[in-house]
């Protein structure tokens, strides 16, 4: 089972290296809540700390994407400044992600079920973070799905976003023959 989710990543980032466009093809999920209107206006992501993430992404049934970051990391500016700037970015993660972020040196102390872990140790032992940033996609009920490094520009971004958003990484999904054309 391992080794079939590597396999499934690879082929994520091998789409993502060629720079493939991802079709959107599948039907979205009526049971997600739309961001207020003014989140989207203010043109930034509303980024939440993990735990309250995690309740609200089971919640509203989304999947949960992850920015660690850290205050001194000049690629994670650069995200900021370029990438999550971006009114397609804004609007694709805030419609269809619980956008949680996450400071890799921070002794913040998250609760999470009553387990509690400060955002560093969380970093470092739950994710296995090295580098900044680093982005984890995971499913609403916080499974991990994987993740992508460094600094993407937007296209890459909106494409791995978009893989994750329309479940492209569920190889068991199919579709019925009349919505294929």
């Amino acid at each position: 089972m391992k080794f079939f989710r590597q396999l499934v990543f690879i082929t994520l980032f091998a789409f993502l290296a060629a720079g493939f466009v991802l079709a959107d093809g599948e039907t979205k999920n009526n049971k997600t809540e739309s961001p207020k209107k003014e989140e989207i206006k203010n043109n930034k992501i509303t980024w939440i700390p993990y735990d309250e993430g995690l309740a609200k992404a089971k919640e509203e049934d989304k999947h949960i994407f992850i920015d660690f970051t850290t205050s001194w990391c000049g690629w994670c500016k650069k995200m900021e400044k370029e990438t999550f700037s971006r009114q397609e970015v804004i609007e694709l993660v805030n419609e269809n992600f619980v956008p949680v972020k996450v400071d890799g040196d921070s002794k913040n102390l998250l609760d999470i079920e009553g387990f509690k872990i400060t955002e560093k140790s969380l970093t470092k032992t739950e994710f296995g973070v090295r580098g900044y940033p680093t982005f984890w996609f995971l499913k609403s009920d916080g499974t991990k799905l994987g993740n992508i490094t460094g600094y993407k520009d937007t296209k890459t971004m909106m494409d791995a976003l978009a893989y994750v958003k329309d479940k492209k990484y569920d190889t068991t999904q199919t579709s019925s023959p009349s919505t294929k054309k």
